[in-house]
């Protein structure tokens, strides 16, 4: 049983759209389409890091002031 489970898989999973569109472009349009899903993935985890760091630092600055009381 588990081997028909595992040879019917292939054929029941699909791409997601952007990637039948991504298969089905044109080499130029495919380049441009996997540099923007480069730059999304980036952006997607510099956002976080960002933010963390920004708060480390606003937390780090309030304790030097005297704001908020060492750890």
């Amino acid at each position: 049983m588990a081997i028909v489970v595992l040879a019917s898989a292939p054929a029941a999973s699909r791409a997601c759209p952007n990637c039948k569109e991504a298969l089905s472009a044109q080499p130029g349009e495919a380049t441009r389409m996997a540099d923007g899903f480069n730059w999304s993935i980036l952006v997607m985890l510099g956002v976080p890091a960002g933010l963390l760091s920004v708060g480390g630092l606003a937390v780090r600055r309030a304790v030097r002031s005297g704001v908020l009381p060492e750890f």
